[in-house]
């Protein structure tokens, strides 16, 4: 018996005696069908990269190893592997399916935490803000449901986990996305009308991770819950006040407790009356068993028992009224700290069967929550983010006039648009169309993004919280510290094209590709590195200095390399990214020649 084995049939024995089956046990789930599913290991599932030139390939060799695409999945972006995560058969496939992930062309991400994105549908040309991004797989699921033009502002307050954000951003080769770092209660506006759509998958315990966070089992009870409640409304009432009206917002989390989920729902239809609860649209998911949120709900001990709903209301950790179904919340009306209005309650509970649960055992899945918000237009003649009405305006009675406010004052790692020379040079050395794109810079580096981040948030005023104006030509109230992709490096006086950012040039680029066949770019893979001069005896000459990139006729389409042409003629990528190209060749990968 395997050790995972061995902890799944240990974990097995004592789950049923935890407060999280409690719990499972008091939503009406059934625990002889939930038990055995939520203390074994997850199936590997993952996310393929539709717009990569070479997603055939990547898909064949996804069906090589056993995977299929979840019938769910609209478009077939979403595939499961036949073995739980981390347990692929051999040695050789673990190591494709790493390839895969840290060359962007899958994204290992498990198939519940794609709902929200599905849900909410974003379009193409569209601005999402992703409110708590780390460590990216939805914020990277928007950017590419939006693109090429639309853009996705991912928020994270932590520093730690803003790191894996910029790293997911460069592994997907991601140019659509602004890595913004505040916490999500006080987010920076950006200029009217506001954000098209927003995704508040908010910090919750993870009560419906125990396929793969085995410590919630012990670690979890109901006062965890309920000291976050807080926290997930204030997150997002105030993405709420930042969308435009007709946009959505989608709230989710990867917990089971109401508290977390139905209660939260119910709290933000009280406090923000120009939002409405919506159905979801269950037809962009066929074959995916979801069941309607809960209507009432209730109040649990330290062990998740039910505590009777009797005259006296019940004593227990943490507990306010705000965490009560609407049903116990008319019961104790008069009772509770709180005026209840019950005409309200009573609609509140009569909209909450629109929310929407994922059960572990129904899909094969972990657990989850959505529900997703409209903001009704009717509700804001304005026709801008709700954040922005409640302020002074200039009226012929006031005589008063909004002041444009100083640009604000910069530091290292302000971003700038980039000079029109530098634009020039880079775009002239590969051909791109500069009005193609927006061009940044920070540090060193020449970044691209749509067009849509310089016209729609850069260099646009964006009313102080006053009603005073921020000029155009910066970023805040945003405190972003990435705009877009890192696509160009200056180096020995060229803009060296950044291998992480070809994959986003590919479709661009028109000049400095030098034509190579599969068989000289095998010698290239097996370290030849081939004085320039012998180079050109042998081939058609090179007749570009410094940075280039080698096309190659491979498996998938034309590839693209990064290389560099000095002395001699070398590859600038790694060794993960020369083993994919090994992987096409159908060349041993760098392990197995030192193997042998």
């Amino acid at each position: 018996m395997s050790r995972n084995q061995w902890q799944e049939q240990d974990l097995l024995a004592v789950a049923r005696d935890t407060p999280l089956a409690n719990l499972a046990k008091n939503l009406g789930y059934d625990l002889e069908k939930w038990i055995p599913t939520a203390t074994t290991s997850l199936p590997e599932t993952l996310r393929v990269t539709m717009a990569r030139h070479d997603r055939a390939w990547t898909e064949s060799l996804l069906r090589e190893l056993g995977g299929a695409p979840l019938p769910w999945a609209e478009n077939g972006f979403a595939w499961q592997m036949p073995f739980a995560r981390g347990q692929a058969p051999d040695e050789r496939s673990k190591y494709i399916l790493s390839l895969l992930h840290e060359s962007g062309r899958i994204t290992r991400q498990e198939a519940a935490s794609m709902l929200p994105v599905v849900v909410l549908d974003p379009q193409p040309g569209q601005l999402i803000l992703d409110l708590c991004a780390a460590p990216g797989s939805k914020a990277t699921q928007v950017a590419e449901a939006v693109a090429p033009n639309g853009v996705v502002v991912a928020n994270e307050p932590v520093s730690g986990r803003v790191n894996m954000l910029v790293s997911n951003r460069g592994r997907l080769s991601t140019s659509n996305m602004l890595i913004n770092q505040q916490d999500g209660r006080h987010i920076g506006r950006i200029p009217p009308p506001g954000y098209d759509g927003i995704v508040a998958d908010v910090p919750c315990t993870g009560s419906a991770t125990s396929r793969k966070n085995r410590n919630v089992w012990w670690k979890w009870s109901p006062k965890e819950s309920r000291t976050l409640f807080r926290l997930q409304v204030e997150i997002t009432t105030r993405g709420a006040s930042l969308l435009r009206p007709g946009g959505h917002l989608v709230y989710s989390t990867c917990s089971i407790d109401p508290c977390e989920n139905e209660a939260v729902v119910a709290q933000l239809l009280r406090q923000l009356p120009y939002l409405e609860l919506v159905d979801i649209d269950e037809s962009k998911l066929t074959g995916l068993k979801l069941r309607e949120g809960l209507s009432d709900w209730d109040v649990l001990d330290k062990e998740s028992n039910p505590l009777p709903r009797g005259e006296a209301v019940p004593r227990t950790t943490f507990l306010q009224p705000v965490h009560m179904s609407p049903a116990a919340r008319r019961h104790w009306m008069g009772t509770l700290d709180e005026d209840i209005d019950e005409k309200l309650e009573m609609q509140i509970e009569a909209q909450l069967n629109k929310c929407r649960r994922l059960i572990h055992h129904d899909n094969d899945t972990g657990g989850f929550f959505v529900a997703m918000f409209r903001h009704r237009p009717e509700a804001t003649p304005e026709g801008i983010a709700r954040t922005f009405i409640r302020r002074r305006r200039p009226t012929p009675e006031s005589g008063w006039e909004p002041l444009v406010l100083d640009q604000p004052h910069t530091n290292r790692h302000t971003i700038y648009t980039a000079p029109q020379e530098i634009i020039d040079e880079a775009s002239s050395r590969y051909g791109i169309a500069p009005d193609e794109v927006s061009w940044w810079v920070r540090g060193k580096r020449l970044n691209i993004a749509p067009k849509m981040v310089y016209e729609r948030i850069f260099n646009q005023k964006c009313p102080n919280k006053r009603g005073n104006l921020w000029p155009e030509g910066t970023f805040h109230p945003l405190k972003l510290i990435h705009a877009g992709l890192p696509a160009f490096t200056k180096k020995r006086g060229d803009w060296r094209s950044r291998q992480e950012a070809v994959p986003a040039l590919h479709p661009l680029i028109t000049a400095s590709k030098i034509p190579v066949s599969p068989e000289t770019l095998q010698r290239l893979l097996t370290g030849w590195a081939p004085l320039l001069e012998d180079y050109n005896d042998e081939f058609e000459p090179i007749a570009i200095d410094g940075p280039l990139l080698l096309s190659c006729e491979l498996s998938g389409g034309e590839e693209l390399i990064s290389a560099w042409a000095g002395a001699r003629l070398t590859l600038m990528m790694d060794e993960k990214g020369r083993d994919v190209l090994r992987l096409k060749l159908a060349m041993p990968f760098q392990y197995e020649e030192e193997e042998e």
